[in-house]
C-alpha cells in the first residue's frame, strides 16, 4: 500500500468519526467521566434506596423478599402516629437549627472579616480546628462539657451567673447545641469565603455618608453575603434534617429524628419502612432547597448562583 492510500485511509476514518460525533464539543466529552461518577455514586444508590421501599418486607428470617413489589412501606409511615411526630419534630429541629447556624455564622464570619493580623488567625483557625474532628468525638466532648458536672455548669456557677446546674443534655437544648457545633463551622467559612471578596473600603463609605454600623452592614455587608448565607443553609439544613450523632448523644427519647427512626426500623429488619422514610426524607429536603434557591433568585440573592 502506497503513502497515498494510507493517507487517504486516515482521512476516510477521521472524517467518519467526526461524522460519529455529531459535533460534539471536547467540553461536552469531559463532562462524560464526572456524569458516570454521579450516576454511580448518586443516582444508583438512591435507585437502589427507593427499590428497596417498594418492596415487601419479609415474614421469615430475611429483611425483604427480593423480587418483590408493594407499597407496605409508606403505607407504614402514613398509618403510624410515631412516624409522623418524628418527622415533624425533625423539620422543626431542622428549620430552628438552620436559622441560628446562619445568623451566628454570619456574625462569627464578619466579626473574623473585619479583624485582622493574629485575631483574624485566631478567629479563622478556631472553626477550621474544629472540623478535625470526627463527627461522634465531637457530639461526645459536647456532652461532656454540658452535663451538669461539665465545664460550661461548672464556669458559670464558679462566676456565681448560676445557683444551681443547669441540664443541658437528655433534652432539646443538648441537641440543638451540638447540632449548631456540628454545622456552624460550614456556615461561618461558607459567609467569609463571600465576605473576602467585599471591598472594606465600601463600609468606610457608607459610615462616612452618615450610616449607622448597623444600617452599613444591613445595606451593604448583607446583600453582599446572601450567596454565602444561602450555601451555609443548604448545608445546615441538609446536615439538620439527617442529623443523628447530636440527637441520639445528646438528647432523650422524645429527642429522636428521622435519622434515629430509621436505626430503629433496621434494627427490626423493616427494611422497606427505613428505606420509604429516608426517600420521604431526600425528598423534602431537596423540595425544601429548591424552594429556598428560587426565592432567593427572584429576590435577587442569588444571581450567580
Amino acid at each position: 500500500m502506497s503513502d497515498v492510500d494510507t493517507a487517504g485511509g486516515v482521512r476516510r476514518v477521521r472524517s467518519v468519526l467526526q461524522a460519529a460525533s455529531g459535533g460534539i464539543s471536547r467540553t461536552k466529552l469531559l463532562l462524560v467521566p464526572l456524569l458516570l461518577f454521579d450516576l454511580l455514586v448518586f443516582v444508583a444508590p438512591m435507585g437502589y434506596l427507593l427499590r428497596i421501599s417498594l418492596a415487601e418486607r419479609s415474614v421469615g428470617g430475611g429483611a425483604l423478599q427480593r423480587g418483590t413489589w408493594s407499597l407496605d412501606g409508606y403505607q407504614y409511615l402514613s398509618d403510624s402516629s410515631v412516624v409522623t411526630t418524628v418527622f415533624t419534630w425533625t423539620m422543626l429541629f431542622a428549620v430552628v437549627a438552620t436559622l441560628l447556624a446562619v445568623g451566628i455564622g454570619t456574625l462569627y464570619a464578619y466579626a473574623a472579616w473585619r479583624a485582622s493580623g493574629a485575631t483574624r488567625t485566631v478567629l479563622l483557625a478556631g472553626v477550621v480546628m474544629s472540623m478535625f474532628t470526627t463527627l461522634v468525638v465531637k457530639v461526645f466532648a459536647a456532652r461532656v462539657m454540658l452535663s451538669p458536672e461539665g465545664v460550661v455548669n461548672d464556669t458559670l456557677l464558679a462566676a456565681g451567673v448560676l445557683d444551681s446546674s443547669l441540664l443541658l443534655v437528655n433534652n432539646e437544648i443538648g441537641v440543638l447545641i451540638g447540632q449548631l457545633y456540628v454545622v456552624l463551622p460550614y456556615t461561618v467559612l461558607a459567609v467569609y469565603s463571600v465576605l473576602t471578596g467585599l471591598d472594606e473600603s465600601l463600609v468606610e463609605a457608607a459610615n462616612d455618608l452618615g450610616a449607622t454600623p448597623v444600617r452599613a452592614v444591613r445595606e451593604v455587608v448583607l446583600p453582599h453575603a446572601v450567596p454565602g448565607m444561602a450555601v451555609g443553609g443548604v448545608i445546615a439544613f441538609a446536615w439538620s434534617a439527617g442529623a443523628f450523632a447530636a440527637p441520639l448523644l445528646l438528647g432523650s427519647t422524645s429527642e429522636r429524628t428521622v435519622a434515629v427512626e430509621v436505626q430503629n426500623l433496621l434494627s427490626q429488619f423493616n427494611y422497606p419502612a427505613a428505606a420509604a422514610l429516608a426517600v420521604v426524607l431526600t425528598t423534602v429536603v431537596l423540595v425544601v432547597l429548591t424552594l429556598g434557591i428560587v426565592l432567593l433568585r427572584r429576590r435577587g440573592g442569588l444571581r450567580d448562583v
